[in-house]
């Protein structure tokens, strides 16, 4: 399995270029996390792949929230790469997303503290690619001017912290409860994600009512 080329083919080039699994990504679909995680430990090969073409866009969208688009690609390659090689996996994951992003997050703070470049890093042309797609909770854009609002949103989300930018997207995209983002960002509980979340919600506001 050459992940390199799977990472930068489309969806469609990537299916074609695995087509021989693609009866068995629909068997996966089927399957509980829980259960696809017991075949990956069994060495299914094809598990792998369908969990890395399900979740590498996902995980590519929320690392460039706090850092550059090439070291969060250098880490999700090396997450993969860990779990092709490694036979000593949890023996049990519930959740892949959630295992997936938090070991992603690690990965990325570690390459981060070797360059000792703690602080975000991100490129400006990346936070650009998080489309704005903000829940109905968040009464912020209204029906006029939407694409007026929507720029000033993005450009809004781009002055946040990346620690905010993160909980946003894992709060209001991927739909992770607080409890499970305090785990991936290793945050002191869920009550500091709360507290994140509505502090970025303000300052949003804030921009807004200007």
């Amino acid at each position: 399995m050459n992940l390199e080329n799977l990472y930068n083919a489309d969806r469609e080039n990537a299916v074609k270029s695995i087509k021989p699994l693609v009866n068995n990504f629909a068997e996966c679909e089927k399957r509980t996390d829980s259960e696809n995680w017991k075949y990956f430990n069994e060495g299914r090969e094809e598990v792998l792949i369908y969990i890395y073409h399900t979740y590498v866009a996902q995980l590519l969208k929320f690392g460039i929230q706090f850092t550059s688009r090439e070291i969060v690609k250098d880490s999700i390659q090396d997450l993969f790469l860990y779990l092709k090689e490694r036979n000593n996996h949890p023996t049990e994951v519930r959740n892949i997303s959630a295992y997936l992003y938090k070991s992603l997050y690690r990965i990325i703070k570690k390459k981060m503290n070797r360059s000792m470049n703690i602080s975000s890093i991100h490129n400006d042309s990346d936070i650009k690619d998080w489309e704005v797609v903000i829940s109905k909770e968040v009464k912020i854009i209204e029906k006029e001017n939407l694409k007026e609002q929507k720029e000033k949103l993005q450009s809004s989300l781009a002055d946040l912290s990346a620690k905010q930018r993160q909980a946003l997207l894992l709060y209001y995209y991927e739909g992770f409860t607080h409890q499970e983002i305090s785990d991936i960002m290793e945050l002191k509980n869920k009550s500091s994600v709360r507290k994140l979340i509505y502090r970025a919600i303000d300052s949003l506001k804030e921009n807004f009512s200007h």
